[in-house]
């Protein structure tokens, strides 16, 4: 997931990139509930990616001397070369489809508690690296056999280019565990590449983007092994100094590898449409409080589990920045 900082009249923001993330899908059909169970684990983990605001990755520098984030909504005053952010953040959400199901959905209430820091050299103006770590704990109201912890851990460089253009590459790695088993549900190395062109309006109160992501997700299980393409667009605007909201489109394409006994040419595809905002209001320098929604249809080839869902909720983050 990207997110972006900026400084607006004194304030500094960080502000999710909705819908730039992958979605996890496993490619197996079967109907025990072993297998829903963990199905809807990594798939629920997915989509809380696009419905929160962590911290910064990769911020950028302009022709002025100021520092950007992926996806340019605002700018940052520049300062020192590095920097180390701590934060704890918990949010609460309601879910249309707990389970993911491509009939019969049934909603639940969600908490979500997380804790970690992100940190950064830039070596020049266009050239930054960064690198974090955070653990949370995800617990459902009505279906406690879904709760996760999870860690969390990504590397970073990014470059800035010519005509708003800025070029990302990395490593994310996701543990997901079951406190109720102590056992792994899930494990994932994601080499990513993005590219996002963006462009300010209305002295930077409008911005907007729009970009490609390729990743790969290598996993355990292997099923779940898989290349993503995901294009996204999207605005966001400064209705306040400290109020902004944002708005994106994504469709993301999920090619798996595995290919079952009875399918051996064709495997599992996913085709992800997502719609998602949030608005973000920062009374202190130290606090975010945010509000998010999102709404999402995956249509599969070459299986039978196309769900709908939809996201609404809101999160508190208290953090630092050294």
């Amino acid at each position: 997931m990207k997110a972006i900082h900026f400084l607006h009249d004194g304030r500094f923001f960080s502000l999710a990139l909705i819908g730039a993330v992958s979605w996890g899908a496993p490619l197996w059909a079967q109907n025990n509930d072993e297998d829903e169970s963990v199905n809807a684990r990594v798939k629920g983990k997915e989509i809380q990616k696009a419905t929160a605001s962590p911290r910064a990755e990769l911020p950028k520098w302009s022709e002025e001397d100021e520092e950007e984030d992926f996806g340019k909504l605002l700018t940052l005053k520049k300062s020192k070369p590095w920097w180390v952010t701590p934060f704890v953040s918990g949010r609460g959400f309601w879910t249309s489809n707990a389970l993911l199901a491509n009939k019969g959905e049934k909603g639940d209430s969600v908490y979500v508690e997380t804790q970690g820091f992100d940190s950064g050299y830039r070596f020049t103006r266009e050239w930054a690296v960064q690198g974090g770590y955070n653990f949370s704990l995800t617990r459902y109201d009505e279906n406690p056999v879904l709760d996760t912890d999870a860690h969390s851990v990504y590397v970073s460089s990014s470059y800035q280019l010519p005509w708003n253009w800025q070029v990302s590459a990395g490593e994310r790695v996701l543990w997901l565990t079951s406190p109720h088993q102590e056992v792994e549900v899930y494990r994932e190395h994601n080499p990513y590449v993005s590219i996002v062109q963006s462009w300010g309006y209305l002295e930077n109160r409008l911005n907007a983007f729009y970009g490609y992501e390729y990743d790969h997700k290598f996993t355990n299980p292997i099923g779940f092994e898989r290349d993503e393409h995901t294009l996204f667009t999207g605005v966001a605007y400064a209705w306040l100094p400290n109020v902004v909201s944002q708005l994106v489109l994504r469709q993301n394409y999920q090619f798996y590898d595995f290919r079952p006994a009875a399918n051996p040419v064709n495997g599992r595809q996913e085709w992800i449409s997502t719609v998602a905002t949030q608005t973000v209001w920062q009374p202190l320098d130290w606090l975010q409080v945010s509000a998010f929604g999102l709404v999402s249809y995956d249509n599969s080839v070459n299986a039978t589990r196309d769900y709908k869902v939809a996201n609404v909720g809101g999160e508190i983050k208290f953090f630092w920045r050294f």
